[in-house]
């Protein structure tokens, strides 16, 4: 497949999806009611920009197919250990260990590993599937209100197959919903807004410093693509910003009343907090990977609930919208 970065938005940007266009897939989550209003079918793109120390998706970021090794699942056969060609796995009595630089990723072992513990994630998938297996549930869609989301990983890290997605959604009549940290081409953004009914916008950190320290980039291109959505009408009603609270990074009242402030600035109207998840640990040790934040426990709900209340005493609204997805005025 083709590689397409952040950078290779011109198809999208110009609104000329690319026919039989492909892209890498990690998920897709049927009757999904977390993405969105309504019931949805949430396809996970792999591969991201960021490296969240806290991203709860770890087996998400490397934009291509990868080995995942799940020790709770391992029987201890050894198989897997028979059939590696390059001797990357090593038999212990309480499951396998994977040499990870020896591992071709040939994903031999998991053709043969009984138990699942052993495992590909990363399919190429055509657009054209995708619409497939949206257009099943469509009738639930209609029920619900609900629709067909678009998450990651990064959608803005294959713009055109998301631009395809999201286009061919839109001509279809299902709502759609984009989640987005917000780091890719301003062009392909803004065009794929235009085919979504609901923007589901990631700012996690302001300051410019601590949110590389934290994420492995600036957030400057992250703030300038919010700029631009919010500077179109139509666009800045889709838009819905989430904040993760990580606890000791950005969780204080200051952090949350920073960020609040100047959506306020740009009129967006619609804001919500997402409580920090500490079984994400877990996830890094499927592709071999210690967790970079460390033991952090989650905050006590009634931190997150204050945080709540203090958006909605600003004047914010934790509210999907309306029938279409956008912000009734």
């Amino acid at each position: 497949m083709k590689e397409q970065g952040p950078e290779t938005g011109a198809e999208a940007a110009e609104g000329r999806p690319a026919e039989g266009c492909e892209g890498l897939v990690f998920d897709v989550d049927r009757f999904s009611v977390h993405d969105g209003p309504g019931i949805r079918t949430t396809v996970f793109l792999k591969g991201c920009p960021l490296r969240c120390r806290w991203c709860h998706s770890p087996e998400s970021q490397e934009g291509r197919p990868q080995l995942l090794y799940q020790q709770a699942r391992c029987i201890s056969c050894h198989t897997c250990a028979g059939v590696c060609p390059a001797g990357a796995v090593e038999c212990r009595e309480d499951g396998i260990s994977v040499n990870r630089e020896a591992c071709r990723e040939c994903f031999a072992c998991t053709w043969r590993c009984p138990a699942g513990a052993l495992r590909k994630t990363g399919t190429i998938m055509k657009a054209e599937e995708i619409i497939a297996l949206a257009m099943r549930d469509r009738h639930y869609y209609l029920a619900s209100g609900g629709g067909i989301t678009l998450s990651g990983g990064e959608p803005l890290a294959q713009p055109a197959f998301s631009a395809e997605i999201l286009h061919r959604c839109h001509l279809l009549g299902i709502h759609t919903t984009m989640e987005t940290c917000g780091y890719g081409d301003t062009e392909a953004l803004t065009a794929m807004a235009r085919d979504t009914n609901l923007i589901l916008y990631d700012i996690k950190i302001l300051d410019a410093e601590k949110h590389r320290a934290y994420t492995g980039v600036s957030n400057e291109r992250i703030l300038r693509n919010l700029w631009a959505l919010c500077a179109e009408d139509g666009l800045r009603k889709k838009v819905y910003v989430r904040m993760p609270l990580i606890p000791g990074v950005n969780d204080s009242r200051a952090d949350v009343a920073d960020v609040a402030s100047m959506l306020r600035t740009l009129g967006v109207k619609r804001m919500d907090v997402l409580p920090y998840n500490p079984l994400a640990a877990e996830k890094y040790a499927w592709i071999g990977k210690d967790y970079p934040l460390g033991n952090r426990e989650e905050q006590a709900a009634e931190t997150v609930a204050e945080r709540k209340a203090m958006l909605s005493g600003m004047g914010f609204t934790d509210q999907w919208g309306g029938e279409d997805g956008t912000e009734q005025d």
